[in-house]
Order: C-alpha cells, then sequence, then structure tokens
C-alpha cells in the first residue's frame, strides 16, 4: 500500500465529519475521510423546503427492506444520505438531544459512562448557544399558522406546551432546527466547510469500501472501489467507520468480522467471531397518517417540519414513547403514491423527485412514530460485492405492543384533526383513514397497510459489555486492534426521538477518546 495516513475514516456522513474536524486539528494527523456518495451541496441541499427532492436520488441509499410479515409483506422503503454529509444533508434538519432517562438507559444496559449526565455536556457544545458549530432554530419563529392550530388542537385535548423539548420537557411544541439565514446548516457546514482547506485532511467522495484489511487481529488498512479501479490505503494509527447503521455491519462481515456462521454463508474467512454484528437492529416504524383535506388552500410559509407532540402512553414513564408530527405542507397524495409504487416495483434505483408537483396546498399530514420500538431486527450482507445492498430488516411490529401503540397514535392524530382550531378554523376533514372506517379492528389494518421507516437506524455494531456487544465503552471493535466503530450503529437502544444530534454527540465523544488513546 503506497498511500498512507494516520486515519482513514470510512464515511463522510454526520460522524465522519466531525471526526474530520476534530482529529485533522492535530497538524501532524493525517487524516482520509472515504465517502460512497459525490461531493455535492446544491440548492437542493440547502433549502429547507426542498428537502423531498433528495429522496429517492443518487444521493440517497434508497435501501428496500425485505418483506415485512406484519405490513403485509411490504417492502419498506428506507433513506439514508448517499453524499457528502450522509444523512444530515438531506434529513429533516431535527436538532433533538432526545431524554435523560434514553441515556441512563444506555449506562443501565452495560454502556457504562454513558449516561446522561456524561453526555449532557457534549450535547450542550455542539450548538452554537454553547460555542459550537450546529445551530438550533426555534421553528415557530417563522411558523405555518396551521401548525400553530396543531398546537391549539393538542391543548384542547389537555396536553401543555413545552418551550424546548431540548431540557426535558414532553408535551406540543415546535420542532428545533438546524437552520442558519434561512438554509440548512448541518454537519456539513457546521463542521466540514470551515476547515476543508487543511492541507492534512483528505476526502475522496465516490469512493466505496469494499473491506477492511488486517494482518492477524489489527486492521491495517481498506480497500476501496473508485473510478472503476480498486486501491487499497494503509491506517498507520486507526481504521474508523462511520458508514452508518446499515453499511458499518455489511463492511464488517465483507471484512470478516461477524458472526462465524454468516460469514461462512457468504464464503469469507473469519477474522474475528463477533456474534452481534448486524444484530439489534432498531427503527422507528412510522403511520403515514391519518391526513386531513382543508376548505381552501394553507399559507405557503415556514417549513414543512414545524410542530410535535412527544407523549407517554402510560403513567409512570420515564419518557415519551410517542411521537406525532404535523406537516403543514406535506410533499404526499395521489402522484407521490403512485412514484413510490413504481419504484418500488421496479427495484429502486435513483430517480428525479419535483417537490412542488407533489404538494397539494389543502392537504396536512399526521406522521405517527412508535419511537421507543420493542421489535429488533437485523442488516447482513448477502454478498461479497460491496456495491450490493444488504438485507435490512426492521422488523416492524414483531412485538405486538409495537402495532398496538402505532394504533393508539393514529387514534390520537384522528381525534387531534378533529379538534375546533383545525376542523373549525380550517374547514378540515379527515381525508386518511376517512370518516367512514370505525372501530379499531378497521384502524388496525389501515395502519398496517400504512406503516413506512422514520429513517433512523441504530444499535447494529452495539456497545456494551455483554457477549453480543460489538464495541467496547470507547467503541474500539472487540477483540481488534486499530479498529474503532463510530456512528449510529453503537447505540444500545434508540433515543426517543430523532438521531442526528445523539449521532454528533457520540463522534464528539469518541474524538476525545481517540486523542487520548493515540496522545503524542
Amino acid at each position: 500500500m503506497s498511500d498512507h495516513y494516520d486515519f482513514v475514516i470510512v464515511g463522510g456522513g454526520a460522524a465522519g465529519l466531525v471526526l474530520a474536524n476534530r482529529l485533522s486539528a492535530d497538524d501532524q494527523a493525517r487524516v482520509l475521510v472515504l465517502e460512497a456518495g459525490p461531493d455535492e451541496y446544491t440548492d437542493v441541499h440547502r433549502d429547507p423546503e426542498r428537502w423531498a427532492q433528495v429522496s429517492l436520488s443518487s444521493g440517497d441509499w434508497a435501501y428496500l427492506s425485505v418483506p415485512q410479515a406484519e405490513t403485509y409483506q411490504d417492502r419498506v422503503y428506507l433513506a439514508a444520505g448517499k453524499v457528502l454529509g450522509g444523512s444530515s444533508t438531506i434529513n429533516h434538519l431535527i436538532h433533538m438531544q432526545a431524554w435523560d432517562a434514553d441515556f441512563d438507559a444506555w449506562a443501565y444496559q452495560g454502556a457504562a459512562g454513558w449516561s446522561a449526565q456524561d453526555v449532557r455536556p457534549y450535547f450542550e457544545g455542539i450548538v452554537e448557544s454553547g460555542g459550537g458549530p450546529l445551530p438550533s432554530l426555534d421553528a415557530g419563529q417563522a411558523g405555518n399558522p396551521l401548525s400553530q392550530a396543531f398546537i391549539d388542537a393538542c391543548v384542547e385535548l389537555g396536553y401543555p406546551r413545552f418551550s424546548d423539548y431540548n431540557t426535558g420537557e414532553s408535551g406540543v411544541g415546535w420542532h428545533r432546527q438546524n437552520i442558519k439565514n434561512g438554509m440548512r446548516h448541518t454537519v456539513r457546514a457546521g463542521y466540514f466547510d470551515p476547515v476543508r482547506s487543511r492541507p492534512n485532511l483528505t476526502v475522496l467522495d465516490r469512493a466505496t469500501a469494499s473491506r477492511l484489511l488486517f494482518e492477524g487481529k489489527r486492521c491495517v488498512g481498506v480497500e476501496y472501489l473508485r473510478d472503476g479501479a480498486v486501491h487499497q490505503v494503509a491506517a498507520d494509527t486507526e481504521v474508523i467507520l462511520s458508514a452508518g447503521a446499515i453499511e458499518s455491519p455489511k463492511l464488517l462481515e465483507l471484512s470478516g468480522v461477524g458472526a462465524a456462521d454468516q460469514l461462512a454463508r457468504l464464503g469469507v474467512p473469519t477474522v474475528l467471531d463477533l456474534p452481534g454484528v448486524g444484530e439489534a437492529f432498531q427503527t422507528q416504524p412510522l403511520v403515514i397518517g391519518p391526513s386531513g383535506y382543508m376548505d381552501r388552500p394553507g399559507p405557503n410559509v415556514g417549513t414543512a417540519n414545524e410542530p410535535v407532540l412527544f407523549w407517554n402512553s402510560a403513567p409512570g414513564l420515564p419518557a415519551p414513547d410517542m411521537e406525532l408530527w404535523f406537516l403543514p405542507r406535506a410533499p404526499w397524495g395521489d402522484t407521490l403514491l403512485k412514484t413510490l409504487i413504481e419504484w418500488k416495483n421496479t427495484g429502486g434505483g435513483a430517480i428525479n423527485v419535483t417537490e412542488p408537483a407533489y404538494i397539494d396546498p389543502h392537504v396536512v399530514l399526521l406522521l405517527g412514530a412508535v419511537v421507543r420500538p420493542l421489535s429488533r431486527g437485523s442488516v447482513h450482507a448477502v454478498s461479497t460485492d460491496a456495491t450490493a445492498a444488504p438485507a435490512v430488516d426492521p422488523a416492524y411490529y414483531r412485538e405486538p405492543g409495537d402495532l398496538d401503540l402505532a394504533v393508539r397514535i393514529a387514534e390520537l392524530g384522528r381525534e387531534v384533526l378533529a379538534q375546533a382550531p383545525l376542523a373549525k378554523g380550517w374547514g378540515l376533514v379527515e381525508a386518511s383513514p376517512g370518516p367512514g372506517l370505525v372501530g379499531s379492528g378497521g384502524l388496525r389494518e389501515w395502519v398496517r397497510r400504512n406503516t413506512g421507516s422514520f429513517h433512523h437506524y441504530s444499535s447494529t455494531c452495539r456497545m456494551g459489555v455483554d457477549g453480543d456487544a460489538v464495541v467496547d465503552l470507547r467503541l474500539r471493535v472487540r477483540g481488534a486492534e486499530g479498529l474503532r466503530v463510530v456512528d449510529a450503529s453503537v447505540m444500545p437502544s434508540m433515543p426517543s426521538g430523532h438521531t442526528h444530534a445523539t449521532t454528533v454527540m457520540i463522534a464528539e465523544r469518541a474524538a476525545e477518546f481517540i486523542a487520548e488513546d493515540h496522545a503524542r
């Protein structure tokens, strides 16, 4: 291997770019980032209103799940950023720290040192108010009047208002967003762009990692595909796998790290027998609806992702397990449904989505998420072809309690749409599932047929101290040398809400671990 770096980071997403910033701050450290997607940052990416145009594009991995038994064998669309900045370049810009109970649960599950008390300073340090690079804008500053009507409807049902969920409050209120001067300002803008000219930092885009290179149990480099050729690069200090909760376990398996029987099926020699690789996958099921139709078009102001209700399904829960999200100008309707169906039937592939054509200004949409799912699925490589998508099994509703909760969230959504601030204030009537659907049995079937993904993924390389943990509490791959995993795959369990800020927090902590472990 003629090319040598101190650190090779596989994946230029949220975690990878945080690490690129922090590790290259040492001007003696040579840092390489390998990103499978393009180095693109166009107006489509910058404009918070155009997020739907990135869906199903060349900047989206656009996975299809394996058929889901509880959703009538549907193959669910799973978005993930395949572009420099990763999913932080295509996401809905939500900045959410989750609740203390989420991280205390990590500690109780064996991740000592990752409790709320341990991680809270890192959350505070990543936002501008704490001296960090990320904004946390109150979406209500330029909110849509329809969004305010949603908040009023929830209050009418007895739910309290919160001022900022990042202080631990639950109830109904405005999202916090990574928006600055009206534009997307996530990890690429906040962490990477200010330092990309550092002479010791190199980024190779359109570079797909095909396997990790080992000498014994030590990871010494990465093989990757670029411009139709196979390349190898040496890592003199560490390889850091930051490819996300779907690609990271796949690459480990292609490199001989995983369950021995799974590796044997692939025909890959075992380097490390780690049965937890690709297991314990968590992703939140998302009920697409209910929706409402108004007797007049809604205002064309604000962003599409503004207000939210977080609440507990039962008294005594330490954190919310239900999220109800209101989209006042949702890119939803018959045209988009037709496009998605055609896309699934043809097996995926990039298409050109033109968001304005899908927006009906009379339609509002609720998205209901089971944010603390009980079900656990898996992600596994199916071929030694590094460009082949893995088998992704979200295991939606495998645990019946998840479906019960999804139905309850849908019922709550119908109640919200029926309240006076929306029904009378905007002449709104329920469009889907529609007033003709009555009874819990019918709603249960409707939920099963209208479940998608919230596009948050975790836990396939989870940290811990038990036998199925993949990384230790400093995110080093167990049994290996020179190899760490730093992304959402290491989360012991899914936080109650949105995962982007938690991923950034993990990367900030990892940068400190790496600096401490390799102090010059």
